[in-house]
C-alpha cells in the first residue's frame, strides 16, 4: 500500500481509498479502432464512430426530485425563521432539513460518477486511441455575475450553462481516461478545442456561420449536414489522430520505437498509470 485518502461528503458519510503498487505494467497497444469524443451540455457524450448520443440517466427520480424541492422550500423558510427569532442559530429540525437534502444530492453525484465510470472503462477498452478536447473547466464555467462596477450580461443563461458542464463532469472524465487508457492499451490525446464546433468534419472548412443551431450543422462550402456535436468529434478525432502521428514522428528521429496512427507508445500517454485505487 503506497498511500489512504480519508474524506466526506456533504451527507456525512465517509470514505477511505487506498493506492497500491499492483505490479502491473503499460498494456500492449489493443490494436482498436480510433475515436474522437465531444463533451455535451444537452447530450451527455457524441462519439466520432456513433449514430446516436451517449446519455447520461437521470440522476434523481421523479419522486426524488419532488421530494428534493420540497426539502429546499422547506430549508429556506426555517432559514428566514432562524434569523428573525433565533438570532440565526439552527434548529434541529433545520439541521434534519439540511441532512436529507445533504444525502440525496450526495446520491445523486454517486449515480453520476457510476455513469462516468462506465463511459470512460467502455472508451479505454473499446477503442485504440481516444481523442478529447484540451478544456479548461475552470474558465468555461467562470461566474458571469462581475462586479457592482461592470455587472455581467445574461447570467442566469451562463449560470444554467455552467450547471449543464460541470454535471458532465469533463474534469473527471479525463482524469479517468489519463489512467485507464494505459491500462487497457489505448492512447488518450487531448487536443486544441479551438473551433471545432464550426469547422467541417469533411471538408474541414471553418465558418461559424456553418453552425446553424445548437443541434445542427451545414457546412457553408460543402453543404455536409450532421448533428452539431457528432461532426465535433469527427473534427476531434482527426485532430487527435495528426497529434499522434507527430508525436510517433518525433520519438522516430530519436531512435525509438513507434506505432502508426492511433498506436502511439505508452510513454506518449498524458499521465503514466503509477498506482491505482
Amino acid at each position: 500500500m503506497k498511500s489512504a485518502t480519508i474524506r466526506t461528503d456533504g451527507s456525512g458519510h465517509w470514505y477511505v481509498s487506498f493506492g497500491v503498487h499492483t505490479g502491473r505494467t503499460v498494456a500492449s497497444p489493443n490494436e482498436q479502432p480510433p475515436v474522437g469524443m465531444d463533451f455535451g451540455v444537452k447530450q451527455s457524450a457524441y462519439l466520432s464512430d456513433e449514430t446516436a448520443p451517449r446519455l447520461m440517466p437521470q440522476t434523481l427520480t421523479e419522486g426524488e426530485k419532488r421530494r428534493l424541492a420540497g426539502l429546499e422550500r422547506r430549508r429556506e423558510r426555517q432559514l428566514a425563521h432562524a434569523r428573525k427569532h433565533r438570532g440565526g442559530k439552527y434548529s434541529h429540525r433545520l439541521r434534519e432539513t439540511l441532512r436529507a437534502i445533504a444525502e440525496l444530492r450526495a446520491r445523486q453525484a454517486r449515480r453520476r460518477l457510476d455513469f462516468t465510470h462506465k463511459l470512460t472503462t467502455d472508451l479505454a477498452k473499446s477503442h485504440g486511441l481516444v481523442a478529447v478536447e484540451d478544456l479548461r473547466v475552470k474558465q468555461m464555467t467562470k461566474n458571469a455575475r462581475g462586479s457592482r462596477v461592470e455587472p455581467g450580461m445574461r447570467v442566469a443563461q451562463k449560470a444554467a450553462l455552467n450547471r449543464g458542464v460541470l454535471d458532465n463532469l469533463p474534469g473527471e472524465r479525463r482524469r479517468q481516461l489519463v489512467y485507464k487508457c494505459p491500462v487497457f492499451g489505448s492512447v488518450l490525446v487531448a487536443v486544441t478545442p479551438v473551433g471545432t464546433s464550426q469547422t467541417c468534419g469533411v471538408c474541414r472548412q471553418r465558418d461559424p456561420a456553418s453552425r446553424i443551431s445548437r443541434d445542427v450543422f451545414v457546412c457553408t462550402k460543402c453543404g455536409h449536414t450532421d448533428d452539431a456535436d457528432h461532426n465535433a468529434s469527427v473534427v476531434i478525432l482527426a485532430r487527435g489522430l495528426r497529434t499522434a502521428v507527430g508525436k510517433a514522428s518525433a520519438a522516430g528521429h530519436c531512435g525509438e520505437q513507434h506505432a502508426g496512427a492511433g498506436h502511439a507508445r505508452p510513454h506518449h500517454v498524458l499521465s503514466s498509470p503509477g498506482t491505482h485505487a
